[in-house]
Formats: structure tokens, C-alpha cells, sequence
């Protein structure tokens, strides 16, 4: 007995709903077997001939049907009171012990297994998907990028918590999207006839392609890893935490270091480095400290993965810091890297090359393609790829007969202007902006140009004593502090600048991404009531003065704020989680991307003597010897390309110069899109050129 109870004792505390089963089915076996047994024993006059086995099969059907009875009692005037009791409670005892039982049993096992499949507790059947582990603010743009996908995309999230908040935010984030976008072909629509209008629709109204599930359990679990079948994904993203997760309480971001992302990496990449997994898939993760990027570093070089898994070191607060820094210089920026770095519309794309003539290659390809735009050459993991500017992986490929009208086309030697900016504010990316800043001046003084930066920082009196600005950066000229309560006197630093300088003058707000979830931008948005209201007020005072000459661009984290900004004029809002939300995106799908953006948005070459090339922008008049008469956009991208390689000195660096788009002088912003053969283009003086070259010069003509 003893050895007995505790064998139950085991059992009940690892399977419960197993012992429960078995003690239904053998109390049910024996009470039909006790009931059959007594109803046959209590058989009147003609029923001789009922046998224990017609007794037990009566004994069912009245347990489950009560109106069976009448197969044994056939009439209560004649049949025994001891049989009539015998069989009542059988059928009262049955409903209970067996029927409900059984019932209760089932039900029990279907909550469950609902409760299971919400909470994501069930193995999923999937691949080439992508799975997201941990959340943060950058995740629903992750998953709305891919709304723009081509192909049917499904997106798995593994969080510890909050799985609920989490579904109904992509829902609405989703929801919106397609709305806005749809809200836009609707407008386009309107003037088309009935039968062009219908077609445009069917080609452009936007769907959800997206399936988005979400479970939350362990990150670190190698069940529930496999369980949502991370060997067969095609990308894994592994998320840092929200800056204001890890902010000490001077609201000073903690410098700990991440040691959770490092452990899901390395749990991750030995699932899908394993023999049955499926090749060249990536390995994203997110980084926001130098402590975890030196030990993450360490894990990629200790680790064999062969072709089974790219891994990719995202360090969110240098790319943002870069992003941030690139269009305080140039704001009109904004609205061309908002286009660029989505899937919607054109985006940057990589395919496999052979060739290490980079002009050679670009020159042939224009000879023969006119859907996409050819950048640059690049070597990833010793292998060479060249980067497109394409609406689709497709159009790249495209080849055809290209009749090239051949204009003559004459380009400047183009330096910039010096910049001045006015940052307000400050957040956890603010050293890596001053380190781009110096990256800056140091690219434009390499060929013995003037320091072209000049910067004025207006922060409260903690931060300017934290950073020390002036003292550390040679380029911040003052270093002002702002106080909220008394905003005049912060303002009269930007009145002097502004009446004082001939500068043209950007003024950048930092959105304090410490701040907790619910305070999100509120120091930003109400920075710039105050600038706007103090920039409205000077204009009046100072009737001639060129409003042209200020441009506004602040940041924000939340893209439901972004409705509120563009009320502004002269007023560029930089969705910084958007941003790189869609570089994940992209790297997720091809990973070989990861090396043009880090290019891109970096004023520093990683090799000495090399190039830092990313898109530029330049007035049609100092760019252009003479403005170009109106033509094709494929003519002007070769005829562009052309002139920026023929140098008349051969032993000149020749810096390959690549138009994609141009912004008109009413700010009206396009980028070359589709067949360019097809798109007209007419330049006036004013209008500014999106080119893609060397950030030193555009050009050596």
C-alpha cells in the first residue's frame, strides 16, 4: 500500500489530467459491470432470456438516453419497484459518473488547448517566416515594412509579457497603414475613367499580407525556440530593451551591457547552425551598448556557422546617431531616406556579381537596363555584390534595347556651404551624433576645405555639465541652458544666431527616448510649440527676413505623434524608430545590405583612402555648369554618370556620381521609380538633386 501511494502520489503531481482519466474510465467500467450484473439478477417474467452482456449494453443506453429504460422496464404497473429503483439509479448515477464526467473531461481538455494556442504554447508548422524575440518600440515597424513585401510574410513574436497589448497595437498599426495608403490611391484614382480607374485599383490598393502571431513565454527556451520553428526562419531578429527600460534614475542610460542578448544569440544561432537546418538564413540582434558589441564580437568569431546563418550586429544608437546627425545637416533628407529605406516604392537591393570594375560594370549596365539604378560595388564575406536602387529584386534583371538620346551634360566641382545647427535637447544617441559631426568635418577638410560646421547646443543644465560639450567638441561654439520656466531668455541665443549669421541655420529637436512609455516625445513636441511660436514672432518683427534661411527638424519614437508635427510648416519630423525599424527589415531580407548602410551612414570609410558614398543633396545651379534641357530620367542618370568618371586628368580620383531623383524648389520630392525611360524630367535653377557619390566631392569634372 505504502509503495502504491506514492506511485500515485507521483503520478497525480506529473500528469493529473492522466490519473483523472483513468480513474473515470475504471469507475465507469465497474459501476456498468455492478449495474448490469444487479439489473440482470432482478429480470422479471420474460425477460429469462437477457444475459449479463444485454444488461450491460441496456445499462449505456439508458446512462446516456434515460428514455432507453423502457427496454428493461417495459411497464411500471408490472415491473418490480426493486428493478424501476435499481434502473433510476443507474441512470441518475450514470449522468453524473459517467456522461458528465466524460463531458467535464473534454471540456477541461479544449479550454486548455485553447489557453494553449493563444498563449502560443502549440508547435507551429512553419518556414521562411521571421521571428521576432523580445519587443521593443522599433518592432511594430519591423512588421508594418512588411505590409510593402511582394510575397505573403508571416511574422512571430516570442515576448515574456504582454502578448495581448502587443496584438492589438500591430492590428492597429496594420489597420492604419493601409488605410493612409489606400486613402492616397482612392485620391489618385478619382480623375481616371471607369475602366483605368478599376485597373490602378486592382494594381495598387494595398492589402494585408501580414500574418502576425505572438506568444508569449521564454526567450530563452530552446522548446519554445523550436517550437516556433526557429531552424527553418528565414530571419531572426533579437531586440534590445526600450532605453527608458534600462535608464538609472537621473534618467542616465545604464551602460551594463545586455548579457540577455547574448545568450539568445548564442541559443539561437546553435538552433539554426544545426545539421537539418536550412542555409543562408540571418541572425539579426540588436545592440545599444559597446559592452555587448565587443562580447557579441567574441560569440560570431567562436562560432563555426558555415552557410547556415548570417549573423548581423545592429548597434541601433551609432545608426541612429549617424541618421540623425546626416539630416540635421540636410533636413529636405528626411523625405528621400523615408522613400529609400522602405519597402514601399524603390529601396535599396544587392545581387551576386562578377566583376571588380566597378565604372566598367555601372557603364554596361546602363547600356542595357533602365528599371533600376546600379550604386555601388561591394565585397561581402569576400564575395562581390553590387547595391540597386529598385522598386523589386525583378526589375534589377530586366534587360532591354535602350535608345540613348545622348545629352551633353557638364558638372561643377560642388563644395557645400558651411552649416550651422541648433540642437535642443538631448537623448541616449547624442555622443554618437557628436562623433559624426567631427566624422563630417574631417571628411570635408580631407581636401583642404574650410571647417564647414558649426553647432550651438541649448540642453538642461545636467546634460550640458554631463557632456561638457564645449570643452569635448571644438565645433559646438555655446553651450546654452535651457529652462523651461523662463524660455524666453533660452530663446535669445537662437535670435542672435538667427539675425546675426548668414548661415542657413537648422535647428534640431531630440526626442529624450528615456522617457517612460507614456511621457514618449512630450519633451520634443512641447520644444517645438515654443520654437515655432518664438520663430513666428521674430518673422514679424523682422518682416525681410528669408524664412528660407531656418529649417525645423525634430525627432520623434511614436509615428502616432507624426500627425501633430506635420502640421508645421518648415518642419521636417524625423520618426526615428520608423527608421530603423525598416533597415532591420531589409537586412532580415538580405543581408548583405547591412555593409551598404553601414557606408551609407557613415561620414568615416572603414578603409584608409577609401570613399564614404551615400545620397547627397545639390542645387541644380551650382551642380550643373548650365541646367539641363528637359529629358528622360534615363538620360540624365547616364548622361550624369557619364560626366562624373570622364575627368580630364587621368590621374584624378573619378568619384562615380548616380542621380536618384530631385527635389523641386516647393519642396516636392521625387525619386526615380520604374522604367525611367518613361519619366520626363524638366530642372529649373532651384531645384536640388538627389545624387548618390563620395561625401568629399560629387564630382571632378
Amino acid at each position: 500500500m505504502i509503495k502504491f501511494r506514492r506511485w500515485l502520489s507521483i503520478h497525480v503531481a506529473k500528469h493529473p489530467k492522466r490519473v483523472v482519466l483513468v480513474i473515470i474510465i475504471l469507475f465507469n467500467v465497474l459501476f456498468i459491470t455492478i449495474s448490469a450484473a444487479l439489473i440482470r439478477s432482478l429480470s422479471l417474467s420474460g425477460t429469462e432470456k437477457m444475459n449479463f452482456f444485454h444488461a450491460a449494453y441496456y445499462t449505456v443506453t439508458m446512462i446516456l438516453d434515460a428514455g432507453c429504460i423502457e427496454s428493461v422496464v417495459k411497464d411500471i404497473g408490472t415491473t418490480g419497484v426493486a428493478l424501476t429503483l435499481t434502473c433510476l439509479t443507474v441512470i441518475i448515477i450514470g449522468m453524473i459518473t459517467f456522461t458528465g464526467a466524460v463531458i467535464g473531461y473534454l471540456t477541461n481538455i479544449l479550454n486548455d488547448f485553447i489557453e494553449n494556442a493563444s498563449a502560443g504554447n502549440t508547435r507551429l508548422y512553419l518556414s521562411d517566416h521571421t521571428v521576432i524575440l523580445n519587443w521593443n518600440a522599433r518592432a511594430p515597424e519591423i512588421v508594418n515594412d512588411l505590409l510593402y513585401s511582394d510575397n505573403k510574410e508571416t511574422v512571430v513574436a516570442l515576448v515574456k509579457s504582454g502578448s495581448d497589448e502587443i496584438k492589438k497595437e500591430i492590428e492597429e498599426r496594420l489597420y492604419h497603414t493601409i488605410e493612409n495608403e489606400n486613402a492616397a490611391v482612392y485620391k489618385k484614382a478619382d480623375s481616371m475613367g471607369f475602366f483605368e480607374r478599376r485597373r490602378y485599383l486592382k494594381n495598387n490598393k494595398l492589402g494585408n499580407n501580414v500574418t502576425f502571431i505572438v506568444i508569449e513565454g521564454n526567450i530563452f527556451s530552446q522548446k519554445q525556440l523550436k517550437d516556433i520553428r526557429i531552424d527553418l526562419a528565414k530571419a531572426v531578429i533579437i531586440l534590445s530593451n526600450d532605453p527608458s527600460d534600462s535608464a538609472a534614475e537621473d534618467g542616465r542610460k545604464s551602460d551594463e551591457g545586455n548579457p540577455q542578448a547574448v545568450k539568445a544569440l548564442m541559443q539561437t544561432a546553435d538552433i539554426m547552425s544545426a545539421r537539418n537546418t536550412a542555409h543562408d538564413r540571418n541572425i539579426i540582434v540588436e545592440i545599444a551598448d559597446s559592452w555587448t558589441y565587443d562580447i557579441i564580437k567574441k560569440v560570431i568569431s567562436g562560432k563555426e556557422l558555415g552557410e547556415k546563418c548570417n549573423i548581423v550586429m545592429f548597434y541601433v544608437e551609432k545608426f541612429l546617431g549617424q541618421l540623425l546627425a546626416q539630416l540635421s545637416l540636410s533636413p529636405e533628407m528626411t523625405h528621400v531616406y523615408a522613400d529609400l529605406f522602405s519597402n514601399k516604392g524603390v529601396a535599396f537591393n544587392t545581387v551576386p556579381v562578377q566583376t571588380d570594375n566597378e565604372i566598367g560594370y555601372i557603364r554596361d549596365y546602363l547600356s542595357t537596363h533602365k528599371n533600376a539604378i546600379p550604386l555601388t560595388l561591394l565585397n561581402h564575406n569576400g564575395e562581390s555584390c553590387f547595391c540597386f536602387a529598385a522598386d523589386t529584386q525583378k526589375s534589377i534583371h530586366r534587360k532591354q534595347e535602350i535608345k540613348y538620346a545622348g545629352c551633353r551634360i557638364e558638372l561643377n566641382d560642388v563644395h557645400d556651404e558651411g552649416k550651422r545647427v541648433i540642437m535642443i535637447g538631448h537623448n541616449s544617441k547624442v555622443e554618437e551624433i557628436m562623433r559624426c559631426y567631427e566624422a563630417y568635418i574631417s571628411c570635408r577638410t580631407r581636401d583642404h576645405q574650410t571647417a564647414p560646421l558649426k553647432v550651438t547646443v541649448i540642453d538642461d543644465a545636467d546634460s550640458i555639465r554631463r557632456m561638457d560639450y564645449c570643452q569635448r567638441y571644438s565645433f559646438v561654439e555655446e553651450a546654452a541652458e535651457l529652462d523651461i520656466y523662463h524660455i524666453d531668455k533660452s530663446f535669445e541665443t537662437i535670435k542672435r544666431l538667427l539675425l546675426n549669421t548668414s548661415e542657413v541655420i537648422n535647428i534640431m529637436i531630440l526626442s529624450d527616448d528615456t522617457e517612460l512609455d507614456e511621457y514618449a516625445d512630450s519633451s520634443a513636441l512641447m520644444y517645438l510649440v515654443y520654437i515655432q511660436d518664438f520663430i513666428k514672432e521674430m518673422l514679424r518683427q523682422n518682416p525681410g527676413y528669408d524664412k528660407k534661411r531656418i529649417r525645423t527638424i525634430v525627432e520623434i519614437t511614436d509615428p502616432g505623434h507624426y500627425d501633430i508635427v506635420k502640421g508645421y510648416n518648415m518642419v521636417d519630423a524625423v520618426i526615428s524608430n520608423r527608421f530603423t525599424g525598416n533597415i532591420i527589415t531589409q537586412i532580415g531580407e538580405k543581408e548583405s545590405i547591412y555593409d551598404f548602410y553601414k557606408d551609407l551612414l557613415n561620414y568615416s570609410p572603414d578603409e584608409p583612402g577609401g570613399q564614404s558614398r551615400k545620397p547627397q543633396l545639390k542645387k541644380v545651379s551650382s551642380f550643373f555648369r548650365e541646367t539641363p534641357r528637359p529629358c528622360t530620367a534615363y538620360d540624365l542618370v547616364r548622361a550624369v554618370f557619364e560626366a562624373s568618371v570622364s575627368s580630364a586628368d587621368a590621374s584624378e580620383k573619378r568619384y562615380p556620381t548616380l542621380v536618384l531623383g530631385y527635389i523641386k524648389a516647393n519642396g516636392k520630392t521625387i525619386i526615380f521609380s520604374g522604367d525611367l525611360s518613361e519619366i520626363n524630367v524638366s530642372l529649373d535653377a532651384e531645384d536640388k538633386m538627389i545624387v548618390y557619390t563620395d561625401c568629399v566631392s560629387s564630382c571632378l569634372s
